[in-house]
């Protein structure tokens, strides 16, 4: 699935009076936040605040390690990430890193890049087993179609030695994986897609370093936000995009009595697997870690593992390089809680990874198709596989993630099928904390896909009323 760059004319807005202007509160400016302020802007009469917690920017004072191949060198970026924000992924880890863009652009600014947009049976699920009507494989698919993202798959010239090694050793990763980037190679985030061509338009205001506190309630009706400076901005409609992490906890502080708000928190686990590569070429700072993917089945699910090489991805070390194990369908959930009512004071984090004992046997599949390809010879020849402990004690000490946190205000749950928090008005989540359960995907591309397709809910339903 190749898209080109969709050009966006600059859209002339008559004359609007100004008693029929819906004023409309964005929060943040990431995957879903950017695509649904970008869209609600093309009407008139809609204005539209968009507040992001991080910097702003435009696309071309873009910095050079967003704009780059390398995830790695993105996330070094003190500013572009949640500094403080840490996870606990399986009980009796230790609380560690877990990285979530900050900035324009969200995690879109630091990501892999990897675009795919799952399994057909991922949104019938929804549909079937949630109660989100409307969105099941048949309703979303066309919408894949439609976003602004560019999509283009890098060459081979600029694979580094894991993903070469893992393409001769699984057929299933030959040709790579759709990237978010342009064809010269340049990161295309929600920013440089979706709110560069649309910042000329009189009716949309971008706000960097604007944290929100919380959602102004009157009653059961949204009026508007809280900044953490105390700063307060009144609006007839506030939609909630800041990420499965904070948007609940956004809900939370603004002591929205929705049950679930927070719970049903998951993620893609893995387990890497450290290689040290043979003498040169040795990665550069920014060469691209991973350029393909396998996508695997276990005995017990389709398309339900994925293995991905990682090039690159230590700066101090640059000749390591890993293979991760990846189960794309968990049964265990977790919780987002708040740690206090400071908007400053990230959230408690807890995944609760393999708490569910039905997550064990496809997890030991994943390890098994690891070490299948590991015994080939192309990864004979290109360097010594690290020890690792693959006992239930074994993963659980190493056990990852994708960053790929979903679920907390999942549809059906906190919020309706249109994304609007269940018994309020005026407020909407929209991100990928609706989904249910997350697609057996990188969930960049379902989560901008989401915020098409909500946006255009959003102008219909307002059109009507």
């Amino acid at each position: 699935m190749l898209h080109s760059m969709v050009e966006h004319p600059m859209v002339e807005h008559p004359m609007v009076d100004p008693q029929t202007v819906r004023r409309i509160i964005v929060v943040v400016a990431g995957s879903a936040g950017a695509v649904v302020a970008a869209r609600l802007s093309e009407q008139p009469d809609f204005h539209v605040t968009l507040l992001e917690a991080g910097p702003d920017h435009r696309s071309a004072e873009t910095p050079p390690e967003i704009a780059g191949s390398s995830f790695v060198a993105a996330m070094a970026l003190p500013d572009r990430h949640w500094p403080g924000l840490q996870a606990v992924r399986s009980p009796g880890q230790a609380p560690r890193a877990y990285v979530r863009g900050r900035g324009v652009g969200g995690s879109s600014a630091i990501n892999a890049m990897v675009a795919m947009p799952g399994h057909r049976s991922d949104y019938d699920g929804w549909e079937r087993d949630h109660g989100c009507d409307g969105w099941g494989w048949d309703d979303v698919a066309p919408w894949f179609e439609r976003t602004s993202l560019v999509l283009h798959r890098a060459p081979r010239s600029e694979w580094g030695r894991v993903n070469v090694a893992l393409a001769g050793a699984e057929p299933a990763a030959i040709g790579g994986v759709d990237l978010t980037r342009s064809a010269a190679g340049a990161r295309v985030s929600v920013n440089d897609a979706y709110l560069e061509p649309a910042r000329g338009r009189a009716n949309l205001v971008v706000r960097g370093d604007a944290l929100v506190d919380r959602v102004l309630l009157d009653g059961r009706v949204a009026r508007g936000v809280r900044l953490a400076s105390g700063e307060e901005l009144e609006a007839d409609l506030v939609i909630v995009s800041a990420g499965a992490i904070h948007s609940p906890a956004i809900l939370l502080r603004s002591r929205v009595d929705a049950a679930g708000i927070g719970a049903n928190l998951h993620d893609h686990p893995s387990f890497p697997i450290a290689i040290t590569l043979g003498e040169s070429p040795t990665p550069t700072p920014a060469a691209l870690p991973i350029a393909t993917v396998a996508r695997l089945s276990s005995p017990f699910e389709t398309d339900d593992v994925q293995l991905v090489p990682i090039d690159g991805i230590d700066r101090s070390a640059p000749r390591l390089g890993l293979l991760m194990a990846a189960l794309m369908r968990s049964k265990s959930r977790g919780s987002v809680r708040l740690a206090g009512d400071d908007p400053t004071v990230d959230p408690i984090v807890e995944f609760g990874m393999f708490t569910d004992e039905r997550d064990w046997r496809p997890m030991s599949a994943a390890i098994d198709a690891a070490e299948r390809v590991l015994e080939h010879r192309s990864f004979a020849l290109l360097g010594a596989v690290s020890d690792y402990d693959r006992s239930h004690d074994g993963v659980r000490a190493a056990l990852g993630d994708y960053v790929h946190a979903a679920g907390t205000c999942a549809m059906g749950t906190v919020v309706d099928p249109a994304c609007r928090v269940i018994g309020y008005d005026g407020l909407m989540v929209c991100d990928a904390s609706v989904m249910p359960e997350a697609p057996r995907a990188n969930l960049h591309l379902p989560t901008v896909m989401v915020a098409e397709r909500v946006a255009a809910f959003t102008v219909d339903r307002l059109r009507d009323r």
